[in-house]
């Protein structure tokens, strides 16, 4: 004898198992298409570098914050959104090899950077500029 408890557990089975099987459909479909917006890392390897310097904004464990303004106290004191706004901060991973403090003023050369807000450099070469 089918009951209300058995209809509704097949039903609810149905559902999402359909539901799962349509949902991750267009995934697999389009998986093996590659995006003409995508960059393959060994494309960006072979890209020129583009540079930015800067001050250091801010440090933490593993990036630094770095904004192209004229003074180390504009960097340091500045509007972050003002300057994000204007495209004039990059974020940068430090290297384990590097001691940073805030105030350095930096050259980044980075192969790419994320698309967001602050960009965040991708493979980048940082020299200090002694003043």
């Amino acid at each position: 004898m089918i009951t209300q408890k058995k209809v509704v557990a097949v039903a609810t089975i149905l559902t999402l198992g359909l539901g799962f099987t349509v949902g991750f459909t267009p995934a697999y479909a389009h998986s093996v298409d590659s995006s003409p917006k995508s960059t393959s890392i060994s494309s960006v390897e072979t890209q020129e570098q583009s540079p930015f310097t800067g001050y250091i904004m801010s440090i933490s464990d593993k990036y630094m914050t770095v904004a192209d303004t004229p003074t180390k106290e504009e960097a340091v004191q500045g509007d972050w959104r003002e300057l994000v706004d204007q495209g004039k901060i990059v974020v940068v991973p430090i290297p384990e090899d590097g001691t940073y403090v805030v105030g350095d003023r930096l050259n980044v050369y980075f192969k790419a950077m994320t698309k967001s807000l602050p960009p965040i450099a991708i493979l980048p070469t940082i020299e200090k500029i002694v003043e």
